[in-house]
């Protein structure tokens, strides 16, 4: 009997131990059942994705599992970045036990009811939960890709299964820790361990001055990225000198300023001055990093947002920037490159005889399915995968410098396509670039070539590979024999030929005609037109863009609801910690004759300062960060900045209200404790 007294004794001491900390046990429950909820439905979507067999399914599983091993890291962080909430508030009802008489053994046993408790209401939570709305998010999925979709009841085991995998490894490293934490404090330390960092902190100059120093440099990476290829190369170290700058800034830097408006005694002698500056003073070491956190987290909020939106709403612009026609067929045209002449390039008389067959095969097929062909466009261009350095450009591979996209494309052609009427000479060429802008003289495989003008803007982004994450330059030169001398130039550069570059012919053009006409024409067009190297039909590519882009959202939500979800925590549990810390504070000012109506006017001022702080930051993070995020976009092809500005003020808007709403939730928890 005694036995069985002491096997149930500990489960009931967890179960009430919880009961008595509901305050900070019930958010942490709810945020791990929303945790192992989300890891469900990912896994359980990119089931349902394999097994339905859809077109463009690997893109869109590709994705979601991605995106589910990503999670499973944050899950990780935080659960025990939460835990140790948890267990800063517990200790010293640890310490109590120990006085009372009760081994670390005991509390070992006490923990693990408690981490078993919380980790099994969890997973039955969130696996119900998942399993309630993984099929609309599979519906959801679907409508973001443009597919059609019905509601199935079903419930993959096989997402069951690693979802309580995952959770019983975080769990136990959470027990694991908790234990070890605990075991390693003598009773006294535990009983005073929630009044540690009550001792006001020193100035770290030093520390302040490397944070300032790291942000700095951060935002210059930022700041300096002028094409999408050194954009994706700084990114990284551009966002880890950022997060370590917040951190060291929020921690010495704002002791330092705390410390330098103590010393301005017109600020600092006021009552609700006074109380508020010297109470986060004292505090502030620990305050600091769940500050930073939140800072930092509501940064990758806004930059995941903004992100996803933009390119979801911009999928028809990249589309057609892309593919700017209905039909885009494009025509290799070796010859022009290996059998013309010198005879024939000096005299100027470079032709080839397939645009010719291509025009009257069209036209046949337009006559054959009842189609007219409209908005034509046509022109040669060379494109050449290129290293840049120095004002130079060559295909030797292993070459020095920054990779670029190389194109070419003949005066005629381009005055014909801009309405424009440029005049070149030989040996000279206009020039429009992404990436660093050539001055002077070009040296492009070893012809030179003196830039008479600079294009400030090149809208035929439709060019095949234009937005690619390397920088791009576009050439316009006299003629066509001038191209087919730099092709020439460029592949005898080429190591063992391999690989070389060609001339092509582009038809672009849009049809009208009935819906079925339509169907017809794209569908025969790739059989009937002689020469075509590569065609795309847009209304065909439009399911592969809208597949990418519909999935990149359907990730995005869950990081997006992830990276809220520990912010949201951090917050809660920062107040919590706050309130409990303050309340003998607060006790003690009322108690020498500071009224309740300045004491919540203080308690008011000292959470407005704190509270709003971190999203300054992410604010003035994301707007510094902004130029090399626009080129980072042009990765998806997506080159639209107005689109992505409006996308990106309007989820500083949408965090704004969320935090504004968080805080008003959590403030109110905040003044219950400093007043109870």
């Amino acid at each position: 009997m005694n036995t069985m007294h002491n096997l149930l004794f500990y489960p009931r001491l967890a179960r009430t131990n919880m009961k008595k900390n509901s305050s900070i046990y019930y958010p942490y429950l709810f945020a791990c059942s929303l945790m192992a909820g989300l890891l469900y439905v990912l896994n359980s979507v990119s089931v349902m994705v394999v097994d339905s067999g859809m077109k463009g399914g690997d893109i869109m599983y590709m994705l979601v599992r991605i995106c589910f091993f990503i999670c499973i890291f944050f899950v990780f962080i935080i659960l025990f970045y939460i835990n140790s909430f948890i267990m800063k508030r517990r200790k010293r009802e640890f310490g109590l036990f120990c006085i009372l008489g009760m081994e670390k053994k005991h509390l070992a046993f006490v923990l693990f009811w408690e981490v078993f408790r919380s980790m099994l209401i969890s997973l039955l939570a969130g696996i119900a939960g998942g399993i309630l709305f993984s099929q609309l998010m599979f519906l959801l999925l679907l409508k973001f890709v443009g597919l059609p979709g019905k509601l199935v009841f079903r419930i993959p085991f096989q997402s069951v299964g690693e979802t309580i995998l995952i959770y019983l490894i975080c769990f136990f490293f959470v027990l694991i820790y908790d234990i070890i934490s605990v075991s390693r404090a003598n009773p006294t330390e535990l009983l005073r361990s929630s009044k540690e960092g009550e001792r006001e902190p020193k100035t770290r100059w030093l520390a302040a001055a490397a944070g300032a120093a790291a942000l700095g440099a951060g935002y210059v990476k930022a700041l300096t990225t002028y094409t999408a290829s050194d954009a994706l190369l700084a990114f990284f170290p551009a966002v880890v000198l950022v997060i370590i700058g917040t951190y060291c800034l929020f921690q010495a830097g704002s002791i330092a300023l705390l410390k330098a408006l103590r010393k301005n005694k017109a600020f600092y002698y006021k009552p609700e001055n006074f109380v508020s500056v010297s109470g986060m003073i004292y505090r502030m070491k620990q305050n600091a990093a769940g500050l930073a956190s939140i800072c930092i987290l509501s940064t990758a909020v806004l930059v995941t947002l903004s992100s996803c939106l933009s390119l979801y709403a911009g999928e028809e612009d990249m589309l057609r920037n892309q593919f700017p026609r209905e039909i885009n067929i494009y025509s290799q045209i070796p010859e022009l490159t290996e059998n013309a002449d010198s005879r024939t390039e000096e005299q100027g008389t470079v032709t080839s005889g397939l645009p010719a067959a291509v025009y009257e095969a069209i036209d046949t097929l337009s006559a054959s399915t009842g189609c007219e062909t409209e908005n034509s466009m046509e022109f040669y261009q060379l494109s050449l995968a290129a290293s840049y350095e120095n004002n130079s450009f060559t295909t030797a591979l292993g070459n020095k410098g920054s990779s670029s996209m190389l194109y070419i494309m003949e005066l005629a052609d381009y005055n014909r396509l801009y309405g424009k009427s440029y005049e070149l000479e030989a040996g000279e060429a206009l020039f429009f670039t992404t990436g660093t802008p050539v001055e002077g003289e070009a040296d492009i495989c070893g012809e030179k070539y003196r830039i008479r003008e600079r294009i400030d803007k090149f809208d035929i982004t439709q060019l095949l590979g234009f937005a690619t994450p390397v920088d791009l330059s576009v050439f316009v030169v006299p003629g066509l024999e001038d191209m087919v001398r730099l092709a020439k130039a460029g592949n005898a550069l080429i190591p063992d030929k391999r690989f070389p570059s060609y001339i092509y012919y582009h038809t672009f053009f849009d049809i009208d005609g009935s819906k079925e006409a339509v169907a017809a024409f794209e569908d025969r067009a790739a059989g009937e037109i002689p020469g075509i190297t590569r065609i795309y039909v847009r209304n065909q590519v439009r399911a592969e863009f809208y597949e990418l882009y519909g999935s990149i959202l359907f990730v995005g939500i869950f990081f997006i609801i992830l990276f809220l979800t520990a912010t949201v925590l951090i917050i809660y549990y920062k107040q919590i910690t706050e309130g409990y810390d303050d309340r003998e504070r607060f006790g003690i000012m009322e108690k020498v004759g500071m009224s309740a109506k300045e004491v919540k006017r203080t308690i008011t001022r000292q959470v407005l300062m704190v509270f709003f702080l971190p999203l300054g930051m992410a604010v003035i993070h994301i707007a510094v960060a902004f130029p090399q995020l626009c080129k980072m976009m042009t990765v998806f092809s997506m080159t639209n900045a107005g689109l992505f500005a409006v996308f990106t003020i309007l989820s500083v808007l949408l965090f704004g209200l969320a935090y504004l709403l968080v805080y008003r939730l959590t403030a109110r928890t905040y003044f219950k404790i400093v007043q109870s």
